[in-house]
């Protein structure tokens, strides 16, 4: 039995007996194994064809699982994306076998009520401040609409937190990682990104290409800075699945001095605990009998420079 964590392992053995059948099969069927093995236990015809449907069923999840396992893209805005095309892909179907419709069940029964209430709220929010999602395929107008108002209402009280800020130091106050505009001046409209095409098809773009859409949304219209950011932000053009979120709001943070910093705390959220569990896993590489004497800051430079420098 697979842990629970882990189950693309069966799936990864079901792939590779489909690939090896022929060799497993006149492997089992020879005279030797025959002569010493009291009985043999095979896969007919049915079976093998429960197994190639349930491949074709999981691999989509398998590639899924692995784009939300990355390290150095944001994740958490991909949750509410994958979760909808994984309830797309497992709906029911009269030409599903017996097998495939209880895993569709199974898998479908799981995933209904992981996300709900102000947990799903967040993951809305951190998906329409992913240039690649604002739209929001998945919800209704009045949802959406929703959304972006909550968005609007924490641009807001960030913009409130900045003036009374400014107003303790004396009015000096400028952003920590990019130079923003004046609150007074306008926004333009020449900083539109055009991204090319990707030359390959990413993991990404071949879960979501067929839902995806670079149509920009409409907004309302509005005077106040939070108000005008988000609706400037709502008629910009989506960039392509194989695009950079934290590249685009890098360069558009001047426009956007508001969004960019809610976008900035948004995104940096990990989608899993793959990713600390990988660094747990290094930590024992570079720790260990032979290596017992080290000093935990050299412990903690070794295991910043094995994640962060391509060698």
């Amino acid at each position: 039995m697979d842990i629970t964590t882990r189950w693309n392992s069966t799936l990864d053995m079901l792939s590779r007996y489909l690939e090896q059948q022929a060799a497993i099969t006149a492997a089992l069927t020879s005279t030797e194994l025959k002569q010493n093995a009291r009985s043999i236990d095979t896969l007919d015809s049915c079976d093998v064809r429960d197994a190639e449907d349930l491949v074709k069923l999981l691999q989509p999840l398998k590639t899924a699982t692995t784009v939300l396992c990355e390290e150095k893209s944001p994740t958490v805005s991909l949750i509410v994306p994958l979760k909808s095309m994984i309830e797309q892909s497992m709906a029911p179907d009269d030409g599903d076998s017996t097998t495939v419709a209880n895993t569709k069940t199974a898998i479908l029964t799981n995933i209904a009520n992981r996300y709900s209430g102000d947990a799903f709220n967040y993951l809305l929010e951190c998906t329409v401040l992913d240039p690649r999602f604002r739209t929001l395929p998945q919800l209704d107008h009045d949802q959406c609409e929703t959304v972006f108002l909550r968005v609007q209402n924490k641009a807001e009280q960030l913009l409130q937190k900045q003036s009374t800020a400014e107003e303790r130091e004396g009015g000096a106050a400028g952003g920590a990682d990019c130079p923003t505009h004046s609150r007074e001046e306008a926004v333009g409209d020449d900083d539109t990104e055009v991204a090319g095409p990707a030359p390959k098809k990413t993991a990404l773009e071949g879960l979501l290409g067929r839902s995806f859409s670079t149509e920009p949304a409409e907004g309302p219209n509005s005077s106040k800075q939070a108000e005008r950011e988000v609706e400037n932000y709502r008629r910009e053009a989506s960039i392509p699945l194989s695009g950079c979120p934290l590249k685009w709001w890098q360069d558009h943070c001047s426009r956007y001095p508001l969004l960019s910093q809610l976008a900035k705390a948004c995104l940096a959220v990990p989608a899993t605990s793959v990713p600390s569990e990988r660094i747990f896993s290094t930590a024992g590489d570079i720790v260990n009998a032979q290596r017992s004497q080290l000093l935990p800051e050299n412990v903690d430079m070794l295991i910043f420079l094995k994640k962060n420098m391509d060698v």
